[in-house]
């Protein structure tokens, strides 16, 4: 990830723990993705005969797969809310 954004040079690391918020937000999200995903797959008959351990296996994969994606999509929201909330310009930092 760049340390500036190359266009208006806002800085994206502002200080250390900058980005709890947006693991939070990321958790929240896979989480609400997840669920929903597992409860309408439960609506519609089985299709794919595996044991128990397989499936929560390939659910745990999933599920991190997808909040390993959503890692850029979480910053940058985080970001946009912050600015939003608190407009700041580019060369200061807190």
């Amino acid at each position: 990830m760049n340390h500036d954004c190359p266009v208006c040079g806002i800085p994206y690391y502002r200080e250390p723990g900058y980005f709890v918020g947006a693991m939070i937000v990321n958790y929240i999200v896979t989480i609400f993705v997840v669920i929903t995903a597992y409860l309408i797959s439960r609506l519609i008959p089985p299709f794919w005969a595996a044991s128990p351990e397989t499936k929560i296996a390939v659910w745990l994969i999933a599920s991190v797969c997808l909040s390993l994606i959503l890692v850029p999509w979480t910053r940058s929201l985080w970001i946009a809310v912050d600015y939003w909330v608190e407009p700041w310009s580019p060369n200061q930092t807190r």
